[in-house]
């Protein structure tokens, strides 16, 4: 792996007019299929040393999440129709063995990883109940399984175009977005506004020396009695985030939360 660090010659960011900056919680669906795909190659990584000493070929990095549908009214609610998880891709199904050739569960491996994982993103899914969970997992092409083989005798290798890019520091608009959404996912948020569900993103604009944080937060019915009381949580979520960016910036902040309601 090749690692280049340069300076940056362009306009720092902090000197534009315009800056916008966006962040997904981890109960957001793009988050969940990140979080459920990562947890899948780690249980299959897991049980391929497990059993045969070493991390056997797999990709398994194609997720769809297929909201479902629900009944949602203050105080409660029902669901209509569950949410579809997809993960495809690849992975090794057999490997041979002194003993033979033996079987890996690699679709069981990864369903039940996503349920866990599903399961830690969001406090009130019941994955049996809520969810249904579909592992679609094919030996990978002989080509790229021979230069994954190819890549235990050296230097690993890549099986496909890799690249990775990163910049310091963050601007104060980015670590408010990042410090923000991190806030209200925290354990420390929940038990303090534990209407406040965990799929949550966070759009900051700033013109010139003015912050406008955007918020899309759900909300959980089961816990928000009335209308009144919803207000409440979004004008208690707005505070919390304008003293958060306070410790952040001197700029002027204005938060919007749920601006679509």
């Amino acid at each position: 792996m090749n690692v280049r660090v340069s300076r940056l010659y362009s306009q720092p960011v902090e000197t534009l007019e315009v800056e916008i900056v966006e962040r997904k919680g981890m109960g957001h669906p793009d988050s969940l299929c990140d979080h459920a795909a990562e947890a899948a190659s780690v249980s299959l990584s897991k049980h391929y040393l497990e059993q045969f000493g070493e991390i056997l070929h797999h990709n398994v990095d194609k997720a769809l999440l297929i909201g479902g549908r629900a009944n949602v009214k203050f105080g409660g609610g029902e669901i209509l129709e569950p949410i579809t998880f997809i993960l495809a891709g690849r992975a090794t199904t057999e490997a041979t063995t002194k003993e033979g050739v033996k079987t890996i569960p690699a679709e069981k491996i990864a369903i039940k990883s996503i349920k866990e994982e599903l399961s830690k993103c969001l406090r009130f899914l019941d994955v049996e109940k809520h969810t249904v969970i579909k592992a679609i997992l094919r030996p990978g092409s002989t080509d790229l399984r021979h230069i994954f083989e190819e890549g235990k005798k050296e230097v690993p290798l890549s099986n496909d175009t890799s690249l990775g890019v990163g910049f310091a520091p963050l601007t104060e608009t980015e670590r408010i977005v990042l410090e923000g959404e991190r806030y209200l996912n925290s354990k420390k948020t929940k038990e303090k506004l534990p209407e406040v569900g965990e799929d949550i993103k966070i759009m900051a604009l700033r013109e010139k020396e003015k912050i406008t944080l955007t918020v899309a937060a759900a909300i959980i019915a089961p816990l928000t009695l009335d209308k009144d009381h919803y207000i409440s949580v979004k004008q208690q979520v707005e505070a919390e985030l304008a003293d958060l960016a306070s410790t952040y910036t001197n700029k002027e902040v204005e938060v919007k939360v749920n601006v679509g309601d």
